[in-house]
């Protein structure tokens, strides 16, 4: 289901991950993202829904893991981050998800495909070094926030809110939070 949105590509230049790509070659950056925008369109709203609500657990993850490498004043400690990183790169592995609200949620193959080459994607990008990795992952993240939308994910960011505060911290949940904002400024 396509559906049609209006892209603020001055918001989105805006955001300083991307700005790099945005200079060198925008034209690529958004020929990638469209591509993305297309594949994530053919997927029902329920995976839809799924796929959000491990973006706002990795996103979540994200910060708690580079607080910690910085060493910021509110990085929580090693065991706090090591069992951050663990139950979300556990749901990545498993292709499953956990949220104790709502129990165990799981993929069926086409999405599981979809998992691993996203998961590919993040590690030839940050682990890896491989060339393009980078933009490619930006490209991909920035459609997948696009194409799930302000309301699910907010939906998602919520329930992450509610089921897993205690374990990543009410400072690093707002941090994923406002990660995510800048990039549903980003269009409408």
């Amino acid at each position: 289901m396509k559906i049609q949105r209006t892209i603020y590509w001055d918001k989105l230049a805006e955001i300083e991950e991307l700005q790099e790509y945005f200079q060198k070659d925008l034209p690529l950056f958004q020929k990638i993202m469209e591509e993305h925008t297309e594949e994530l369109e053919k997927f029902s709203e329920q995976t839809l829904d799924k796929f959000s609500k491990i973006r706002a657990l990795e996103v979540t993850n994200g910060c708690t893991q580079w607080g910690f490498r910085r060493g910021d004043k509110e990085c929580l400690s090693m065991e706090q981050t090591q069992e951050c990183m663990n139950v979300v790169i556990g749901f990545m592995k498993r292709t499953e998800l956990y949220f104790p609200s709502e129990g165990k949620i799981e993929f069926d193959e086409a999405e599981k495909t979809f998992l691993h080459a996203a998961r590919s994607l993040y590690q030839n990008a940050f682990k890896n070094n491989v060339k393009g990795a980078r933009l490619e992952f930006h490209a991909t993240s920035t459609a997948q926030f696009i194409v799930f939308g302000h309301e699910r994910m907010h939906r998602a960011m919520a329930l992450v809110k509610q089921d897993y505060e205690e374990l990543f911290s009410p400072f690093y949940i707002e941090k994923g939070q406002k990660y995510i904002m800048r990039y549903l400024k980003g269009f409408a």
